[in-house]
């Protein structure tokens, strides 16, 4: 006989039970969406970095692999950013903080584990605690270059502001990889994958499921 059989009687305890499976299933429903959009931010930050490793410009396999790691935290950087784009235009506020309260966490713990899980804990807090201070650094420098899309033009139009947003990760990625922030050779091919990668995300119809749940 379970614990809740003593304690309430059969009838009370499959009550008990529906209550927290039905709770359970009720928190699952709402939690997928998220985790379907830090799933998404996850893949396509890695599916970009392994398009480019063949760009980084490194001497040693030490600066490979640290010019590889600031390249996949600025591609998940740049995807969060893009995320939080379509959700501030789907969501409401409440919704909105729900979804920075779980993609942020998740993330940076998956940036950080990626290539820091053997690290002690209070090493690997730092790493987050870095990592939230650069997410906050690139989200404005994503949001700014964006203003300034189209010399000359009050309101940049959506192409004008996707364009800016690629081109400027790519001038990023150019840098991060040990080349020049203006070099076209770099910039070019890395906005392109990462321009297919977003589209292949569909992260408007991700956030949309975000929504539906509440």
């Amino acid at each position: 006989m379970s614990i809740f059989s003593k304690l309430f009687g059969s009838s009370q305890e499959r009550r008990i039970k529906r209550f927290f499976t039905e709770t359970q299933e009720r928190v699952n429903r709402e939690y997928e969406p998220l985790g379907k959009v830090a799933l998404a931010i996850g893949r396509a930050a890695s599916n970009n970095r392994d398009a480019v490793k063949n760009l980084l410009l490194a001497s040693t396999e030490k600066e490979r692999m640290h010019q590889e790691i600031l390249v996949f935290f600025e591609f998940v950087y740049f995807y969060m950013h893009l995320a939080m784009r379509s959700a501030f235009v789907q969501l409401t506020e409440p919704q909105l903080k729900k979804l920075q309260g779980y993609i942020g966490p998740v993330m940076s713990a998956v940036a950080v584990d990626s290539y820091f899980a053997h690290w002690p804990n209070d090493l690997k807090e730092k790493m987050v605690s870095e990592f939230y201070d650069k997410l906050n650094s690139a989200e404005l420098e994503y949001s700014e270059c964006t203003k300034t899309a189209s010399i000359g033009q009050a309101r940049p139009t959506l192409a004008e502001k996707l364009q800016a947003l690629f081109m400027k990760l790519g001038s990023n990625i150019s840098m991060l990889s040990g080349h020049d922030e203006d070099d076209l050779a770099v910039i070019l091919p890395v906005s392109d994958v990462a321009l297919q990668e977003w589209k292949r995300m569909r992260l408007d119809d991700l956030i949309a499921d975000v929504k539906s749940v509440g």
